[in-house]
């Protein structure tokens, strides 16, 4: 019974620890994109590279342990994988012109955008519930909107500069590493909320392509290839230069091999997973830690100033994602002490229909 009770347990917090693993892989690779952006990187080289690699990853998983699924892909199926790389590859590339037309410290705070444009649409679609009669849904809104207030605290409320350790211990310069950094602000701004509502839309879609085509690992070497041709056209058009599409042993090919490894391979693998085992929902509301993770990296590594406001913000966000999971795995264990007792109600009604 105790190794029942213990294995229940660990697959109870299964999905906030890889939804944690996510949100630090994304962290990583916001700093490292924005220093070979500024470096003189082109986005879409960037995300071609990055996208194609992670597809050839997730091959050799997908022909374990789906063996001979790719047969099931009709085109049903492909409509949504492609509707998926569309919503959660190639508009989603937008970000990161976003970020380099702002700071990382900046664009991170638009992910919180992503919790609750997800939660209305799940709401909406009724793929979540939500009955605000009961405490759970209760919570859960409420969760929802202290993630988003901390946010705003975050972007809005600065506060005493607060010198908790030497920051820039990397000598990284911001105002000096490239000519795109502070330019377009308004057009950054316009492009981080554009590319963080779409992939709001994408954990719905994502939802719904799993129930057409359920097998995580072809879903997303399909969603993965797709995304790759998509940015590659877009790149393309954008520019012709070959120089662009060369590959170098320098920290651009290091971020790309990150990348496709962590932040594309493995995050969407784990998110197909969570999905299934969660809701689109879910997965979302941890959006609001890579907030944290990317304001303490932020000024760590690359020299931004930690404040009153940050801090406040921070402890916010995780005050709200804690009331969000309490709710959220209430749902989970009322929904399991259901099940059962509809299974007994049925095996009961058996005799009198035979």
């Amino acid at each position: 019974i105790n190794l029942g009770m213990r294995s229940s347990s660990s697959k109870e917090w299964l999905p906030a620890i890889f939804m944690a693993m996510i949100q630090i892989f994304t962290t990583g690779s916001l700093i490292l994109v924005k220093v070979v952006m500024d470096d003189g990187l082109s986005v879409w080289t960037l995300l071609t590279y990055r996208y194609l690699f992670g597809a050839v990853l997730v091959v050799p998983f997908a022909m374990f342990f789906e063996k001979g699924k790719q047969k099931e892909l009709k085109l049903k199926a492909f409509l949504w994988i492609f509707t998926s790389a569309f919503v959660g590859f190639t508009v989603p590339g937008l970000y990161y012109i976003g970020l380099g037309d702002t700071s990382p410290g900046y664009a991170i705070n638009f992910y919180n955008i992503i919790p609750i444009a997800t939660f209305i649409l799940a709401v909406l679609f009724r793929k979540e519930p939500l009955n605000m009669r009961s405490l759970v849904g209760i919570i859960k809104v409420v969760g929802t909107l202290v993630c988003v207030g901390g946010t705003v605290v975050i972007s809005l409320y600065r506060g005493k500069v607060l010198h908790l350790w030497p920051t820039n211990i990397t000598g990284y310069n911001p105002n000096k590493a490239g000519a795109a950094f502070g330019h377009h602000h308004i057009r950054g701004t316009i492009l981080l909320i554009i590319s963080c509502l779409s992939l709001a839309v994408w954990y719905t879609v994502q939802a719904q392509m799993l129930k057409v085509f359920p097998y995580k690992y072809w879903s997303t070497v399909a969603s993965c290839f797709v995304g790759s041709i998509q940015m590659a056209i877009t790149g393309v058009a954008m520019n012709r230069e070959k120089a662009t599409w060369q590959l170098k042993w320098n920290m651009s090919l290091l971020t790309i091999v990150y990348s496709a490894i962590l932040n594309t391979a493995a995050k969407f693998v784990m998110i197909s997973w969570v999905v299934t085992q969660r809701g689109p929902t879910y997965p979302s509301m941890f959006c609001a830690v890579s907030v944290v993770f990317t304001t303490i990296l932020d000024s760590l590594l690359l020299g931004h100033d930690l404040s009153v406001g940050s801090v406040l913000g921070m402890l916010l966000i995780l005050a709200g994602l804690y009331l969000f999971l309490w709710g959220k795995g209430k749902e989970v264990v009322h929904e399991t002490i259901e099940k059962p007792k509809e299974t007994i109600d049925r095996t009961t009604e058996l005799p009198s229909h035979v």
